[in-house]
């Protein structure tokens, strides 16, 4: 049973770090590994500022389990993350710890917890509080071959965005908000809160941004950040094109500028997420560049808080 609760802090990532991908390699070895900062970002909260439960079950120490609600008070929404140790053996336990919790904080809001597509304990156990399948994303990864080249499209121009700039941070935030107004689940952020999301992540590279143009208007965009330097691997965390440019390479040509980037910093090989329902044609767009399917995971969505046990 749970024997105590308390708040992670910074001198808690490497271990939290170590039990998250603990509990993810054993499920899936082809899972992304949590870099300290990528961790760092997670334990912080994604969209609000969100502490990171460490519980500790039958005197499994330093802590068995990790958990992080990831509200976004934006879209009324919990974001789950839930990850245990090797020792845990109620699972349901903590997952209705985590219900209870979040439903207590915020009741009339949505849950959409995630977790590795491999992890049937997780997932069943998410099912047995009324959970079901919502999304489901690939992690896609390529090898980046020495010939690489990138796409060259008469008219358009890349270049990095500087993020420093208010008036380039504001066409950043206009670009990303056109592009993605249509994906699902997305909402519109006001730029005060949205630029100070972006430029706090502990995995932003602020020379990875790129825009792409036509006659001195911004098309699209592309952005690398460091998410799993520590693993040499480049990663692409967000590909847009304005809705009113679609159909004109634009995508591929930065996608490629993006890969192009990560080359030029040293690695060798790449990575993404993709919503396999996007119906923006990206999964294709990725498959065609190369990018491969190694993993895969799934967001649920709830229809039975009356089913977690009272906080």
């Amino acid at each position: 049973m749970i024997t105590s609760v308390r708040e992670a802090t910074a001198a808690d990532t490497t271990a939290v770090a170590a039990l998250i991908n603990a509990h993810e390699f054993a499920v899936d070895p082809a899972a992304s590994m949590m870099s300290h900062d990528g961790t760092a970002d997670f334990m912080n909260g994604y969209a609000d500022e969100s502490p990171t439960y460490l519980l500790e079950i039958d005197e499994v120490s330093p802590f068995a389990a990790v958990v992080n609600l990831h509200p976004d008070a934006l879209k009324k929404r919990f974001y789950t993350d839930v990850y245990v140790s090797a020792n845990v053996k109620n699972v349901d336990e903590i997952i209705g710890w985590t219900i209870a919790k979040a439903r207590d904080e915020h009741p009339d809001w949505a849950m959409w917890p995630g977790a590795n597509v491999l992890d049937t304990e997780l997932t069943d156990g998410w099912a047995k509080f009324g959970f079901t399948l919502l999304r489901r994303y690939f992690t896609m990864r390529m090898p980046i071959p020495t010939d690489f080249a990138s796409t060259q499209i008469v008219g358009l121009v890349i270049e990095p965005f500087d993020a420093a700039d208010p008036d380039q941070q504001r066409d950043w935030h206009r670009i990303h908000q056109d592009s993605f107004q249509n994906h699902f689940g997305f909402q519109a952020r006001p730029f005060d809160s949205w630029i100070k999301l972006a430029l706090a992540e502990n995995t932003f590279d602020p020379n990875g941004i790129f825009r792409a143009s036509v006659d001195g208007r911004t098309v699209g965009f592309c952005q690398c950040t460091d998410e799993f330097i520590e693993e040499r691997r480049g990663y692409i965390s967000a590909l847009g094109v304005s809705q009113d440019d679609v159909g004109h390479g634009y995508g591929e040509a930065l996608l490629r500028h993006g890969i192009a980037y990560c080359a030029s910093r040293g690695f060798d090989s790449v990575e993404l997420g993709v919503d396999t329902a996007n119906e923006s044609g990206a999964l294709r767009l990725y498959e065609k560049v190369g990018f491969a399917a190694e993993s895969s995971w799934i967001q649920m969505s709830n229809d039975g808080w009356a089913k977690a046990p009272p906080a």
